[in-house]
């Protein structure tokens, strides 16, 4: 199926919940408990697209969105700046199709176009799926944290992964502030 990838809108946001919404109420993928309002969502949105890039993959048949993808900030602190955490989820129809490493794809060089230095993937253990695309695309696992939340009756683990997106030692750079196209 052939998409557009285009930054997200605020207005996207009902679509991009009812995509979220069941990974939040019958998966341990998110560990959210309770799915976010409307309201919610198009705060993060606006949040996202303030210093990172927010994606949305739409179909270009139907004209719906089939996933989206984002990057934000890894930790709070000043040092972690040229850290990012990302987070992609498609519509059950569009999955397994290479959607998710287009999207991955186009996060990468967002983040290269800003200066992000390493790219970050935090994913529920039993997500086989998750950590083998992971894998594919160049990640490797960094870490797991043993039975850290609890969801759905069952106690998780978590397993990190990282790529490195710039190389060098060099000092870094600021961030560079997204064009919304990442170029």
């Amino acid at each position: 199926m052939p998409y557009l990838i285009r930054p997200a809108r605020v207005d996207d946001a009902g679509e991009l919940l009812a995509i979220y919404a069941p990974f939040v109420t019958d998966t341990t993928v998110s560990f959210e408990t309770e799915v976010p309002s409307v309201e919610e969502f198009r705060a993060r949105i606006e949040r996202g697209l303030s210093s990172f890039a927010y994606l949305v993959a739409v179909d270009e048949q139907t004209g719906s969105i089939a996933g989206y993808a984002y990057y934000g900030p890894f930790r709070s602190r000043p040092a972690y700046a040229w850290s990012v955490e990302l987070s992609i989820y498609l519509a059950a129809e569009h999955r397994g199709n290479g959607l998710g490493g287009t999207l991955l794809g186009t996060l990468e060089a967002c983040m290269k176009a800003q200066g992000v230095r390493t790219s970050i993937a935090c994913i529920t253990s039993s997500n086989k799926g998750s950590i083998a695309f992971h894998e594919k695309h160049g990640y490797r696992v960094c870490g797991t944290h043993a039975a850290c939340g609890y969801k759905l009756g069952s106690w998780l683990d978590i397993t990190w992964m990282e790529k490195r997106i710039t190389p060098g030692d060099a000092e870094p750079q600021p961030l560079v502030q997204l064009s919304p196209s990442c170029e």
